[in-house]
């Protein structure tokens, strides 16, 4: 129950500093601050009550999503205060390093979608970088990194094979066919290789 109450309050901290912050129109790096700040009081608390995987992964994706509500098509400023998030949970992966590791690949994909570069060309890297940690998931057996990269990496299919389809570019349907058989394949190899 004390997680519980913890996640919640976590969540609902970060979402109350982003609907402060469209009341004050220029003090975006006060609040995106604030909320790198508040993410990085919950990690201190969430270490003392027994840490979970799912609820800390979730207030990083909801702690991700409330800077780049802050930071509304500001790329800079939304890259920046997401790396700081990265630093704070770098302390924290020796112990926890599936939970980390999954909370760190949500900061890098948003990262990557920081990098102003068109649409398709951001799921082209999305796509890349969900199979690659999908992989390093099933590699080093680490449970919520497979599952979280896994299913980011089935959304962005889809995405890719309709947008060519549409378009008529079939080689390029292949290579995405090609890009999931060569991650379907990796993740059953990998799975069954010992432990390094």
């Amino acid at each position: 129950m004390k997680a519980f109450v913890l996640y919640a309050a976590a969540i609902l901290g970060g979402f109350l500093l982003y609907r402060v912050s469209e009341l004050w129109y220029g003090a975006e790096w006060i609040f995106g601050l604030l909320t790198v700040g508040w993410f990085g009081l919950f990690l201190l608390v969430w270490k003392r009550v027994k840490p979970g995987g799912t609820g800390a992964i979730l207030v990083a994706a909801f702690t991700l999503m409330d800077i780049s509500s802050i930071f509304f098509l500001q790329n800079l400023p939304t890259a920046i205060c997401n790396l700081l998030i990265a630093l704070l949970l770098i302390p924290f992966f020796r112990r926890y390093p599936d939970v980390v590791l999954s909370s760190m690949g949500l900061v890098l994909l948003g990262v990557l979608i920081c990098i102003d570069t068109g649409s398709i060309a951001t799921t082209w890297m999305l796509f890349i970088a969900a199979g690659a940690l999908a992989l390093i998931g099933f590699r080093m057996r680490f449970r919520w990194v497979k599952r979280c990269y896994t299913v980011l990496f089935a959304i962005t299919v889809p995405v890719l094979l309709i947008n060519y389809s549409l378009e008529n570019a079939y080689l390029v349907v292949v290579m995405v066919l090609a890009g999931v058989a060569a991650v379907a394949a990796g993740s059953c190899k990998l799975a069954k290789q010992p432990l390094l």
